[in-house]
């Protein structure tokens, strides 16, 4: 196997991210500015060894330029960068180790695949012998045995990304730099890829920084997400804390669907149009006083029928609209008990096959009340900035 030997003596030596063990790589208060322009501001995180972590964020967000900054590629304004309590911030790309995989692929298109793969061997001044074992390891990983003759031109835009990736990895870099790797292939090579490069990571255990603005592709690849909101760190946590527990308004909005609704808390319960109860624990903060904003994920929506009577914890509604989405529906509905709101509920086709929902239909919505995230009414505006693509 390609280098497993030396990731494993790594982790031996340098931990695995337990208590007392330096992070391998630590950014502490990272300022970066393009003339009046603000990219980032006081950036801090740590990167354990062995870790994935995906930045992602809308565009213009920052994350691209962070990546860069920690390449070496672009020169921080303040703030420091350690690698295992070494300081890296004014070393130069090449002395850094890392590899990098942007976008555009940036094959040489002259240059066979073989060619493009051990480019970077080239001045490490190893044996030709060393070259081809490594290079047929490398092919062996990414699947591309027998196509080591072929020109970029050649492969598909998946084969070509997986040459990239090979090419990156070959000098065995200490840490992966992925910048929007997948975000030029279609749909289905891009589910594909992900997960090879995810099974990759992991048999190597390769520390692995990803950006990306796909929600999907990083709740579905990353060890620790860190979103990001113009320049600055929004939330840092895993893929279920960033999902089921946003700590804003513009997280909860930007990462999957949510429903937003008004409310009100005064006294340790929130009020949703007609309905009074304990706010959830993890939003009952000195913050969350006053108004507010209320968020539901769609899933989190039980609809039932209101034959025979609905459950005392079910809200009287009337589907205006259904949409198929393959794997599931999304009913649009309106709910007199939370002001005339329309909220939105999914569900899965087996279900909506029992229910035989139509629109105009009146049916019973069930509301999971500790599944409510609340945010002060002051950050009403971060909805729009988690619109942006």
């Amino acid at each position: 196997m390609l280098d497993v030997s030396r990731s494993a003596t790594h982790l031996a030596r340098h931990g695995n991210g337990h208590a007392g063990a330096a992070p391998f790589l630590r950014v502490t208060g990272i300022d970066k500015h393009f003339g009046s322009f603000r990219a980032l501001s006081n950036v801090t995180l740590d990167v354990e060894t062995g870790e994935f972590v995906c930045f992602l964020g809308p565009s213009g967000c920052g994350k691209s330029t962070l990546l860069r900054i920690i390449a070496g590629l672009e020169r921080q304004n303040a703030g420091a960068i350690h690698s295992l309590d070494q300081d890296i911030s004014d070393l130069p790309p090449a002395q850094r180790q890392f590899g990098i995989l942007f976008q555009s692929y940036a094959l040489f298109p002259n240059l066979n695949v073989r060619e493009n793969i051990v480019y970077g061997l080239r001045n490490r001044r190893l044996a030709a012998r060393e070259i081809d074992s490594r290079l047929n390891e490398l092919l062996e990983l990414i699947d591309l045995k027998g196509s080591e003759r072929k020109y970029p031109a050649q492969l598909s835009g998946g084969q070509q990304q997986r040459v990239a990736l090979a090419r990156a990895i070959a000098p065995s870099p200490r840490l992966l730099l992925l910048d929007e790797p997948l975000s030029a292939l279609d749909a289905k090579v891009r589910v594909h890829l992900r997960q090879q490069i995810r099974d990759l990571q992991r048999r190597l255990g390769l520390t692995t920084i990803m950006v990306t603005h796909d929600q999907e592709e990083a709740l579905s690849m990353a060890d620790r997400v860190v979103a990001m909101r113009d320049g600055e760190v929004e939330q840092i946590g895993t893929p279920t804390e960033i999902y089921h527990t946003p700590r804003s308004l513009f997280v909860a909005g930007f990462v999957g669907k949510m429903n937003i609704l008004p409310g009100h808390v005064s006294e340790g319960r929130l009020t949703v149009g007609s309905l009074a109860f304990p706010i959830p624990a993890p939003y009952d903060t000195p913050e969350n006083q006053g108004d507010v904003i209320a968020c539901l994920r769609p899933e989190q929506i039980r609809l039932r029928t209101l034959a025979g009577g609905a459950p005392g914890d079910t809200l009287p509604g009337q589907v205006t609209h259904l949409e198929f989405l393959g794997s599931f529906w999304r009913a649009s509905l309106i709910v007199p008990a939370l002001g005339n709101a329309e909220v939105s509920a999914d569900l899965l086709s087996r279900d909506m096959a029992e229910l035989s929902l139509t629109v105009g239909e009146r049916v019973g919505v069930g509301l999971p009340r500790e599944r409510f995230a609340v945010f002060p009414a002051a950050q009403s505006g971060q909805i729009r900035e988690a619109a942006r693509p």
